[in-house]
């Protein structure tokens, strides 16, 4: 038996992945969908808002554009494993779709993990422009070929999805 060291496709990140959507299938299983997706929103949130200080800190004074909201949660959703682009961003809203999420294969059949795109994208958007109302109109999570997001910037009669306030 050799002892050496084996390539396993072990990584931090991963481990990490594995861990967490472990932890989502575990919650949907036990609590339900609609229990889990509480309780990773609480989560997303609070990432949302250390993010959002972040990326803010790092640019210049100003308002913020729909076009560099944008930017920025592509730029975001990159550096953690996953790939988004802007499909469209204007004064009332932001469409964004993915090809890659950063939870890999171990988000198919976990909803509950896009409560964490939500509430991240909800926090940022609504600190950098005042409102966002957030919905999740196709996942890879629910075995959709992409994940396409929709945030409205502006509060236009019933909200579609999630609604997040500065």
């Amino acid at each position: 038996m050799e002892t050496g060291r084996q390539d396993t496709g072990l990584t931090p990140d991963a481990f990490f992945a594995d861990i967490v959507g472990g932890l989502a299938g575990e919650l949907e299983e036990n609590i339900g969908l609609k229990g889990s997706a509480a309780f990773i929103g609480e989560v997303g949130t609070e990432i949302g808002d250390d993010l959002f200080d972040r990326f803010d800190a790092a640019r210049e004074d100003g308002a913020w554009t729909p076009q560099e909201i944008g930017k920025v949660l592509c730029d975001l959703k990159e550096r953690i494993g996953g790939h988004f682009e802007v499909e469209h961003a204007s004064d009332g809203e932001i469409v964004l779709t993915a090809t890659r999420c950063p939870f890999a294969h171990r988000v198919r059949g976990r909803p509950s993990l896009c409560m964490m795109t939500t509430t991240v994208f909800g926090t940022i958007v609504s600190r950098a422009s005042g409102y966002a109302d957030v919905v999740i109109d196709e996942a890879l999570a629910r075995g959709d070929a992409g994940c396409r997001v929709t945030v409205k910037l502006r509060r236009e009669g019933t909200p579609n999805g999630f609604e997040f306030f500065r």
